[in-house]
């Protein structure tokens, strides 16, 4: 190899180590966390689904789960690859969770920001005859 092919191939070797540092490593690190994540589900996590339904697994199949949605307890079966992403693990205690908001708090929350919002006068259109 003489050295004028050399330089026409090193753009393209520097390309590649390009796109492999910056696209195809840390997506397949991305896809293997996800893989992880998937098969460590269990009963009680509580789950978000690519879709948007929250639930709790009730139960996990070779390839599917079953989970349990809303206050009257639905059942509806998903494939593994449908779950999102693991909102919280059933081991977690509530200290470890996020602060549910009660409604006294949202209550409170919308007084105090009634009370600092500046007051407007509402203005009225005058109808021509």
């Amino acid at each position: 190899m003489n050295t004028n092919s050399f330089t026409m191939l090193l753009p393209l070797l520097l390309f590649f180590v390009i796109m492999w540092l910056f696209l195809i490593r840390p997506q397949r690190k991305k896809d293997k966390e996800t893989k992880e994540m998937r098969s460590k589900l269990g009963p009680g996590d509580e789950v978000t689904t690519i879709g948007g339904i929250i639930g709790t697994v009730l139960s996990v199949k070779e390839d599917s789960v079953v989970l349990y949605c809303g206050s009257d307890r639905v059942k509806m079966e998903f494939k593994k690859w449908a779950i999102g992403e693991v909102v919280k693990k059933s081991g977690e205690s509530k200290k470890d969770a996020p602060k549910e908001s009660t409604k006294a708090d949202s209550e409170e929350k919308t007084e105090k920001s009634r009370e600092n919002t500046p007051k407007f006068r509402k203005l009225e259109r005058k109808e021509e005859e």
